[in-house]
């Protein structure tokens, strides 16, 4: 009889209750790790296990539980689905721990979704989860303790509960006089005091010197500069094409042959000099066009323009407009 009676008072006694100040032991599964590659697991693996530690949780590993295992109870501990209650149970009793922690680190096209989930061991039931979408390969660590600075302190809250304030029997009263012997300060006659004259502030101009003025022109000033060396060259060419024609009606009938026809060979001599002063004249007009490029600013400020003209006997070139 009394055999019998111990055993039902055995058996109707709760379980004991973790202490409050005991700390939570934590499983840490394998990641739901869909399309990451072997080594991001292992680091982030490794990264979540120190980063509980640092959070004054207990960490116990899924390799170091399943290490002893038989490999068909191994093999069905790591591939069971990790959603299942019965899963989720069967991790928290092989690591007897109280929450099962699962990471995540699905990847995806927009990049990779990192985050924690926290189950209770005893039933499999959620109780909190942080997810991160979104998150680049090398950012991947840094997601992941933020997660952790969110799930941990719920988790600690649901399964110890909030921390206790202090009584207000312990705290103890301010330091101070009483009331009684509290003495009314003395009135003191108001003093008057100097008026002090106002002093202007000077004003703080800035030192910052102003922008240099941009010379865009300037990159460009070479194409009227190459024509004008062209145009020379051609009048040049001209220009001896004169001279020949003048040589031969000045040496014409006295030291060399005859010319036949005079008055055709003075036209080409004089068209041909009338083209050289053009050229002369055009080449002249594009150098003063380049010199003008380069040294002027592009602010639009100045209005310079060349100009050229022919007259009788020569050619003109100059430059006018107005400046700032």
């Amino acid at each position: 009889m009394w055999i019998s009676l111990l055993v039902a008072l055995t058996l109707a006694a709760p379980a004991p209750a973790a202490s409050p100040q005991a700390p939570i032991t934590v499983m840490v599964a394998p990641p739901d790790a869909a399309g990451a590659p072997p080594h991001v697991i292992e680091f982030a693996q490794e990264h979540v296990s120190e980063q509980l530690k640092s959070r004054g949780l207990k960490v116990v590993r899924i390799e170091d539980v399943t290490r002893t295992m038989p490999s068909s109870r191994r093999r069905a501990l790591l591939r069971c689905n990790r959603t299942e209650p019965a899963c989720l149970r069967s991790l928290g009793a092989a690591g007897k721990a109280e929450v099962v922690l699962v990471a995540e680190l699905g990847q995806f096209v927009s990049g990779y979704r990192a985050g924690a989930r926290m189950y209770k061991a005893t039933d499999g039931t959620l109780i909190t989860e942080h997810l991160i979408p979104g998150v680049n390969e090398d950012q991947l660590l840094d997601a992941l303790t933020k997660a952790l600075d969110v799930v941990v302190p719920r988790t600690r809250t649901a399964l110890r509960g909030a921390p206790s304030m202090p009584s207000m029997q312990d705290v103890p009263p301010p330091v101070g006089t009483r009331p009684s012997e509290t003495k009314p300060p003395e009135a003191k006659p108001p003093e008057t005091q100097p008026t002090t004259p106002r002093v202007q502030t000077p004003e703080v101009t800035s030192g910052k010197e102003p922008a240099p003025r941009a010379y865009p022109l300037r990159r460009w000033a070479w194409l009227p500069a190459a024509g004008g060396v062209a145009l020379a060259g051609v009048g040049t060419l001209f220009y001896l094409q004169a001279g020949d024609k003048y040589d031969t009606l000045n040496q014409g009938g006295t030291t060399g042959p005859t010319v036949a026809d005079p008055d055709g060979v003075a036209a080409d001599g004089r068209r041909a000099q009338t083209l050289s002063r053009v050229a002369y004249g055009l080449g002249a007009v594009a150098l003063g066009a380049s010199v003008v490029m380069f040294l002027l600013p592009g602010d639009g400020d100045a209005k310079v323009q060349p100009s050229a003209a022919i007259v009788p006997g020569g050619g003109m070139v100059g430059l006018s407009g107005t400046l700032p």
